[in-house]
């Protein structure tokens, strides 16, 4: 089984707005209240490294190197942003690079 080893300070942990039990390495964002939603497209996403029900708590890594869901195929060297269902894409002009 493969783990990988995070410092426990580049994590956030809050409470999800949504059911991200289902979205292990999407991006995640915090939003106005400090919970954890989903990205959307051009905000700037963290992989989501423990998700779970609505109002459960759910844990981003905003630090390090992270693992990441591709929504689409890319070549190695392009930036990539979130998309509108939370995972990486090539990056437009004009919104935040995460990767």
């Amino acid at each position: 089984m493969a783990f990988q080893k995070i410092h426990e300070s580049l994590v956030y942990a809050a409470n999800s707005c949504a059911d991200l039990s289902a979205k292990l390495n999407f991006l995640g964002k915090i939003d106005t209240d400090g919970d954890i939603i989903l990205a959307t497209a051009g905000s700037i996403g963290f992989p989501i490294i423990e998700g779970a029900v609505s109002g459960s708590p759910s844990t981003i890594q905003f630090g390090g190197i992270g693992k990441a869901i591709a929504g689409a195929s890319f070549n190695a060297g392009v930036n990539l942003a979130a998309d509108a269902d939370g995972k990486v894409a090539t990056a437009g002009s004009g919104v935040h690079v995460v990767g």
